[in-house]
């Protein structure tokens, strides 16, 4: 075994030792951290006992003696990092943490996880120092009248404490997480070997991947296209944009480790079975192999928030907010959506993580809304099966997990074929409104799938945006404000006044600023409230704002209209089925299942399946 910078300072106590084991005539033991030659030669005519220590290999010796403990800290880190990928134990937001795979499903609290799931867990210092006992042979050195003698012990539980403590002068490798399909990297290659890869802190789970071609045309990106779309045929697709926020899901769980920020996405419909979770899990075996965890979501925001850590802090791939009946509306929810670290407190304790949050959201739910923040940082997918008893339709796939699951390498590579070529092609621009906090995710995967024929995805904010319930309250408040009023500067008191005769004025204050003690009255000062946190705000081409200049015990409030803003309009798109079916530009009919094998074998990937 080599010696590593790390172990060069063990050997000024060990020399001490041999001397005086020479001096009594005593053959040479391990030197502090390390084994020489000698000492190897020697450990190979004690055979199997000692070799069979652990699985990791030949185990050097760490004599331990006063005073010495931080250099076998650092003997046994250098050990560690040898070993790191065979152990899969990393540094990760402020944690030594191990890639494990849950050999059964799991439910705790609001998530529910599949067997095989891919997650991290925290090294706790008791793990730790059973993993330094099997990484070393530990022995104590102690003074006696013949000399300084050494005697096999365990690792001390205070070795791991002190490693563990070391917060920031860790030299283990850092994960940036762990991803269960290939990636392309920021310069355009593509990570497809399994371990741990320096360039990118990523660690590839699974082989056996076909090879992306290494110059694919914008003809190869649509044809990758037509494979990656085809399972979905007979889904019931509102518009071109609803097919497209499927497709771009499934292109950024794949990629969303390397982007800083990335969108949510929603499947929703107005009746139940129409295939939304059935979407959302088929884009999570997509990405890894089996459906994505399952969040539950209720309405309390410091439960919300514990739960958007637990599961920062495993760091999952992707997860999904399953069957969520109201408004969904979460600022920790929305920091870990647009942030790229999470920071938060453990649960009875000081310290502070800070947890990246490279990981998909999905969320599903009949008729669903977002509202707040959220409602600016998610597209929709819209089904409407237009059928009363929509569990009661037919299709040629009738098992579309198994099918994707068994075509899945086919799917990925089809995926990283249009991410590839677009990146070849030089990330042309495709003349997109931008959508700030999201710009890198806008350039390569908003842009790659618009630059192979796709609706823009983005084309479904409007949707989201026009049935956030906190909206429609300002625009609902602010228009009957406006057309009541004008567009003087008033107090609000004289707007509670005027509002006693104006019936529809009176219900828009009522519905954000009710007096606690009789919900059907106004409360003034609440009122005032909602004018501070909303002041400056446009919505529907008109403003609220302060009047300069007002006293404090009097501030006066004007609401007028902003030139050249109006509220966007509503598409009212429905295509009929065949539309539904065919949204592949250049493709005569529509695409169904059984092309899948048909444009795996028309040369879009350059090795075997």
């Amino acid at each position: 075994m080599g010696i590593t910078a790390e172990e060069i300072g063990a050997w000024g106590l060990a020399a001490q030792l041999r001397e005086s084991q020479a001096a009594h005539g005593e053959a040479p033991k391990a030197l502090h951290g390390v084994e020489t030659p000698a000492d190897t030669a020697e450990e190979d005519l004690r055979a199997e006992p000692a070799r069979a220590k652990a699985a990791l290999g030949e185990a050097p010796t760490i004599i331990l003696a006063p005073g010495e403990a931080p250099a076998a800290v650092d003997t046994v880190e250098a050990l560690l990092i040898a070993k790191a990928d065979m152990l899969r134990v990393y540094q990760r937001g402020g944690e030594v943490a191990r890639i494990v795979t849950l050999d059964h499903a799991v439910e705790a609290g609001p998530v529910r996880k599949q067997a095989g799931t891919i997650q991290l867990v925290p090294v706790s210092a008791i793990n730790l120092t059973e993993t330094f006992d099997g990484l070393a042979t530990w022995e104590r050195l102690r003074e006696t009248k013949d000399g300084p003698v050494s005697r096999r012990v365990d690792c001390p539980a205070r070795i791991a404490l002190a490693y563990l403590a070391r917060v920031g002068a860790w030299k283990l490798p850092i994960l940036t997480g762990v991803v269960a399909a290939p990636i392309m990297r920021p310069d355009g290659s593509i990570l497809s070997v399994p371990g741990y890869d320096p360039a990118t802190g990523l660690f590839l789970t699974g082989d056996g991947w076909p090879t992306v071609m290494p110059a694919p045309t914008q003809g190869d990106a649509r044809h990758a296209l037509e494979t990656l779309a085809a399972p979905f045929a007979q889904f019931p697709f509102v518009s071109r944009e609803d097919r497209s926020v499927l497709l771009v899901a499934i292109l950024t769980a794949l990629q969303r480790r390397l982007l800083p920020a990335a969108p949510m996405f929603g499947f929703t419909a107005p009746s139940m079975r129409t295939g939304k979770s059935l979407l959302s899990e088929v884009v999570g075996i997509v990405a890894t192999g089996q459906p994505p965890p399952a969040m539950a979501v209720s309405g309390d925001r410091d439960e919300i928030r514990k739960a958007v850590a637990s599961i920062l802090r495993e760091g999952h791939v992707i997860v999904n907010l399953d069957n969520i009946d109201h408004p969904l509306g979460s600022p920790d929810l929305a920091r870990a959506i647009t942030q790229p670290e999470y920071a938060d407190r453990l649960l009875g304790e000081s310290r502070l993580l800070r947890l990246p949050t490279n990981l998909t959201w999905l969320a599903t739910g009949n008729n669903l809304a977002f509202r707040g923040d959220l409602a600016v940082r998610t597209l929709l997918c819209r089904l409407d099966a237009q059928a009363e008893r929509p569990e009661e339709r037919s299709f040629t796939i009738g098992d579309l997990k198994g099918h994707v699951a068994a075509h899945r390498a086919e799917l990925v590579a089809a995926a990283l074929t249009i991410l590839r070529a677009y990146h070849v092609a030089g990330r042309p621009s495709q003349g997109l409104p931008r959508w700030g906090g999201f710009d890198e995710w806008s350039d390569l995967i908003r842009g790659a799938l618009v630059w192979v024929g796709e609706a823009d995805p983005c084309a479904s904010r409007q949707h989201v945006i026009e049935d956030d319930p906190d909206r429609e309250q300002v625009e609902s408040l602010l228009s009957t404000w406006h057309g009541t009023i004008g567009e003087q500067a008033v107090h609000l008191g004289s707007v509670i006044e005027r509002a006693g005769s104006a019936p529809g004025l009176m219900a828009a204050i009522i519905a954000v600023a009710a007096a606690k003690s009789d919900p059907r009255q106004p409360d003034a000062r609440r009122l005032g409230w909602w004018c501070r946190e909303h002041a400056g705000r446009i919505v529907g081409g008109l403003r609220l704002s302060r009047e300069r200049g007002a006293s404090q015990n009097g501030a006066a409030w004007r609401v007028s209209g902003v030139l050249g803003v109006s509220p966007p309009e509503i598409k009212t798109e429905n295509p009929s089925r065949e539309q539904k079916t065919d949204f592949v530009e250049g493709c005569e009919t529509p695409k169904t299942p059984e092309t899948l094998p048909a444009a795996a074998q028309g040369g879009l990937f350059g090795g075997a399946l």
